[in-house]
């Protein structure tokens, strides 16, 4: 096993924080896409 530096730690935070804004805005979409339909 190698330890990670700190550079490399901060990238795969970076990345899963984008992740998670993205994830967010894709969902949070659909669902007022969806809320805004007519039922």
């Amino acid at each position: 096993m190698t330890d990670q530096t700190q550079e490399e730690r901060e990238d795969n935070t970076a990345d899963v924080a984008a992740t998670v804004a993205l994830l967010t805005i894709v969902v949070g979409t659909v669902v007022y896409w969806l809320a805004g339909m007519p039922s």
